[in-house]
């Protein structure tokens, strides 16, 4: 029975995403060529091909129940010595973030988690501690605003990138959560 990986995200939109890549390249993150500069509300699932419809479903749904989003990235922050990650804090709309991320966090997209959710936009994974250091150091100033307008939902493809396959506008008539 094939399987497609998915995943469900918010894309940072331009022109902030070239500047977070660039915070990305400067922090050397393994991942920046792989997938673009997102906050994840579902991450990797593995959903049959019949399912495919209902995953867009969802997505649809939840969408047309949440407004567009001003959110504020930053400053930088880790999980370590957890996990060994730097990212963006996420601030603004956050209860209307955590309703859409309810929204899409159901089967076929629903998985098993190791960690609770955390709203973040990842800059670097996998640094040493000292470089960790460093770049909460050099990023402390770093904050700026989005407004973000659609969730996408993301194939990752057999050269491991990751690709948005759809998306679904936020509703400017959803009432803020």
């Amino acid at each position: 029975m094939p399987r497609r990986r998915l995943g469900v995200a918010l894309l940072v939109p331009p022109p902030v995403a070239v500047e977070v890549d660039g915070l990305r390249r400067a922090l050397g993150d393994p991942s920046r060529r792989r997938i673009p500069p997102h906050l994840t509300l579902v991450p990797p699932v593995n959903v049959r091909e019949e399912d495919l419809a209902a995953a867009l479903d969802v997505l649809r749904r939840a969408a047309r129940a949440v407004p567009p989003l001003d959110l504020r990235l930053g400053p930088a922050a880790t999980f370590h010595p957890v996990n060994p990650v730097v990212y963006l804090a996420v601030g603004g709309a956050v209860a209307a973030l955590g309703a859409l991320r309810e929204r899409v966090f159901v089967p076929p997209l629903e998985r098993t988690l190791a960690h609770p959710f955390v709203p973040h936009v990842t800059v670097a994974d996998d640094l040493d501690p000292d470089r960790i250091r460093a770049a909460l150091t050099a990023l402390v100033d770093y904050v700026v605003d989005v407004r973000i307008d659609a969730v996408h939902l993301l194939e990752e493809g057999r050269d491991r990138v990751w690709r948005p396959i759809a998306d679904a506008p936020l509703s400017r008539r959803a009432r803020p959560v």
